[in-house]
């Protein structure tokens, strides 16, 4: 008699890979992957086992990961601390004899890796460049998607494909934005994330709707709009103290000597979609890339930020838009940035740290790169430089900045630079994998990954044409969050979003952050506003994502009302408690 009462899961597991379940079969293996985390690892291994039969490029997961899966499976000792406090352990609710048959999986991929594939962007683009993986982890191979929508008649809910994260990990974001007092009389503040303890006040009452720390935790970027006006502010303030950068060999800021509390009024910007809201911190703090659209009709263009230096407009093309750094080593950086169009393409740009760039002319970005990427639209590099997500799709003007039409939609490739003059993303596939895209399609949309480079998140969806949910589901709807991991190998679905009930009806989702655990999110939702007289109302909300018919777990975080959010997670340092 078998020990493993998940033979017969396993066979649906391996048949679901070469296409041969039926439509029953494949519901009834997604109904059990959905509350089961074995048979999903067993999915992932499985998987990747069968690329590497294949011949297909494999790499290995990182080094530290059977210290990972060990700590993970050890974290039980806290369990008497509530939920939004409680480390997430990596087979969350697995007993000890599936445990091993995931680890077992688990160890299967590990012995089979190579340990001579090359490292992120380990090649120079020229001699005084040199770029790595922040992390250090090599670029992963991303497991296979879909064959397609019709393909696939039933999806389940995401739970990632990989381990979690060390297990002191928390889900609290470090810092966020709060607008609170009586109507005439607000303060906007910056807020400890733990404890809801106020920081610094910023002296403004304007209502925050972005935010990134840079990676040392010294400087909070946010956009803030102007009530009634149509126009958006892009501010900086310092909050943190003590080494400008955490990188030992990173140069200091031009001025080093800026005073805590301070705020740089970065540009004013015709308000507008997900695009013109990106704020893009170097992963040595050193540069804030962002997007203005010009107030007097100049089209869209990136400006820098380089803290200590005032801000300068670094394109001049009128249609560009500031898209993600390549995390690299101390000296040289380098940019993504996207030129909008009816075929629009994104450039990558070359800083050396040490020049300082307020003095330059703005540039042509498509003039000056250093490599391009034909048919690409704003790439976001996950943070540990192996991914990416980017959009493909012809694109019309739509007032003061450019929106997608038809075809278009975001995708999902691994991102290995190697200093080519034309770059592609490998592997690429769709982010949505359950959806099909032609006439409908998708406009624009917000997207973040979270600090693990695996999950990321999808909110403030515009989509042209008709609904692809099932009768009476609006499918993409604007007012869902889409929560996703790059290692699933089902993708993005309908039954990916969030629950229902976690955002109040009627509510909207402002900002979402996926915390370093890649199980939680911390969302700013807004409540609509009767009158213009009405002070703005926004909660922030800590949701533990769950599966299945396990109901995602939600903490409202601000104990007062007034407008909370957005948060921002501090990726180097943890920011000091008041």
């Amino acid at each position: 008699m078998s020990m493993n009462r998940h033979d017969d899961w396993e066979e649906l597991v391996s048949a679901s890979l070469t296409d041969d379940l039926g439509t029953e079969e494949r519901a009834r293996l997604d109904a059990h992957l959905d509350g089961c985390a074995a048979c999903r690892a067993t999915l992932a291994a499985f998987a990747d086992q069968r690329r590497m039969v294949a011949g297909v490029r494999h790499v290995p997961p990182p080094r530290d990961l059977g210290a990972r899966v060990r700590a993970g499976i050890e974290g039980g000792s806290r369990v008497g601390l509530p939920w939004w406090r409680r480390p997430m352990a990596v087979f969350a609710g697995v007993g000890g004899g599936l445990a091993a048959v995931a680890g077992a999986l688990l160890a299967l991929v590990i012995m089979n890796g190579s340990t001579n594939e090359p490292q992120v962007g380990e090649s120079s683009p020229s001699p005084s460049m040199s770029f790595a993986a922040a992390s250090g982890t090599p670029a992963p191979t991303l497991p296979p998607a879909p064959a397609s929508p019709a393909q696939t008649p039933a999806a389940t809910p995401d739970t990632a494909q990989t381990p979690s994260p060390a297990p002191d990990v928390e889900p609290e974001p470090d810092v966020y934005l709060a607008v609170t007092g009586p109507f005439d009389n607000q303060m906007m503040t910056v807020r400890h994330g733990p404890t809801g303890e106020t920081i610094m006040e910023l002296g403004t009452s304007a209502v925050p709707i972005a935010a990134d720390l840079s990676p040392d935790g010294q400087w909070l970027a946010y956009i803030t709009e102007g009530a009634g006006s149509g126009i958006n502010t892009v501010s900086a303030t310092r909050i943190g103290e003590g080494t400008p950068s955490a990188d030992p060999e990173a140069p200091p800021p031009l001025d080093p000597d800026v005073p805590l509390g301070e705020t740089v009024i970065l540009g004013e910007s015709v308000a507008g979609g997900p695009f013109l809201e990106r704020l893009a911190w170097s992963s040595n703090s050193h540069y804030l890339a962002y997007t203005l659209a010009d107030p007097e009709g100049g089209g869209t263009d990136v400006w820098m930020y380089e803290p200590g230096a005032e801000p300068y407009q670094l394109t001049d093309s009128g249609n560009a838009y500031a898209a993600s750094w390549i995390p690299g080593s101390a000296g040289s950086s380098l940019l993504w940035v996207s030129v909008a169009g009816p075929e629009p393409a994104s450039h990558l740009l070359y800083f050396h740290d040490s020049a300082g760039g307020a003095d330059m002319a703005p540039i042509d970005p498509s003039a000056d790169a250093l490599a391009s990427w034909p048919r690409a639209f704003q790439p976001l590099v996950s943070p540990n430089g192996s991914l990416v997500i980017y959009w493909r799709g012809r694109m019309e003007q739509s007032g003061a900045e450019w929106l997608f039409g038809e075809g278009a939609a975001p995708y999902l490739g691994e991102h290995r630079y190697d200093g080519e003059e034309s770059f592609e993303a490998r592997s690429e596939r769709p982010l949505f994998s359950d959806l099909l895209i032609g006439r409908s399609a998708f406009a624009s949309a917000a997207i973040g990954w979270g600090p693990d480079s695996d999950a990321y998140a999808v909110w403030r969806v515009q989509w042209t044409g008709t609904s692809q949910g099932p009768d009476g589901v609006l499918y993409p709807d604007e007012g869902r969050v889409y929560f996703g991991h790059a290692a699933d190998p089902r993708g993005l679905t309908r039954l990916h979003a969030i629950d229902e009930d976690d955002i109040p009806e009627g509510w909207r989702a402002i900002d979402v952050k996926v915390a370093p655990t890649g199980h939680h999110l911390v969302i700013s939702v807004a409540q609509p506003r009767a009158g213009v007289l009405d002070a703005p109302v926004a909660d922030l909300l800590l949701i533990r994502r769950n599966t299945g018919d396990v109901a995602d777990e939600v903490f409202r975080m601000n104990t007062t009302e007034g407008w909370f959010g957005p948060a921002a997670f501090d990726a180097l340092t943890e920011a000091e408690t008041p």
